[in-house]
């Protein structure tokens, strides 16, 4: 079976995965209106989560787990060997969520980060919801800062946009990054961590992709496909 057969049959069956949270993700009138607003726009989003954490999650959460997943499909079969992970921003748990599903390791401990308690509460019920193998908690923490003892692999989607001055710093880059790092962002962000990489930091990735929304899912998520620039970045001394 080929990469791609591969990535559809992942697809496909993570699917029926995000359909058990669906209570989580059914469109709302404020959900589809805050997509329609930021799609008109078309541009790099900050947004207030302590208001619009529920909004959110229902416009955006399945389509950045989709994103997330095809993604971490790069890894291939190595996702297995990480045991320690840091969800950098957390959100409601959408990298979390395609981590803990693609890995299918009941020893990994995943740790999610974020300011918000509401979109942590989320990314609890979320991954009760989803009943994936494995340990998982979700912590409040004013980032950025430091991340506490290094992980296997740090990932992050769509929480360098927000934190540009993450990436300039190379001592708060270091601090909040894992042994790894892999981030799914807008194309813009990855060429600026890319090019902005401080000394101890190597590219070992870098991916643009599209990927396919499964047809059970696209109701949710209001498109057939969807862009993915990730990039995937290691210690030199690791």
């Amino acid at each position: 079976m080929g990469l791609t057969d591969i990535e559809t049959l992942h697809l496909e069956e993570f699917a029926e995965t995000l359909l058990r949270c669906n209570h989580l993700y059914h469109p709302s009138d404020d959900s589809i209106a805050l997509r329609n607003a930021v799609e008109s726009r078309r541009q790099i989003e900050i947004f207030d989560y302590s208001r619009f954490a529920d909004a959110f999650t229902r416009a955006f959460g399945m389509r950045n787990s989709l994103k997330c997943l095809q993604a971490l499909t790069h890894l291939r079969g190595t996702i297995h060997t990480y045991r320690s992970v840091c969800d950098l921003g957390c959100g409601s748990g959408a990298f979390s969520l395609a981590f803990a599903y693609l890995a299918d390791n009941p020893e990994l401990d995943l740790c999610g980060l974020d300011t918000s308690e509401h979109q942590l509460s989320l990314a609890r019920e979320l991954m009760a919801a989803a009943r994936l193998p494995g340990r998982f908690r979700f912590e409040r923490k004013d980032l950025p800062t430091q991340i506490g003892d290094r992980p296997d692999l740090t990932i992050s989607s769509f929480w360098f946009c927000e934190n540009e001055q993450a990436i300039a710093n190379p001592a708060l880059f270091d601090l909040m990054v894992g042994r790894e790092l892999l981030v799914v962002d807008y194309e813009k962000i990855i060429d600026r961590i890319a090019t902005s990489l401080p000394k101890g930091f190597r590219i070992l990735a870098r991916h643009s992709t599209q990927v396919d929304v499964p047809t059970t899912l696209t109701d949710f998520v209001a498109q057939e496909r969807a862009s993915v620039y990730s990039i995937h970045i290691g210690r030199t001394d690791a």
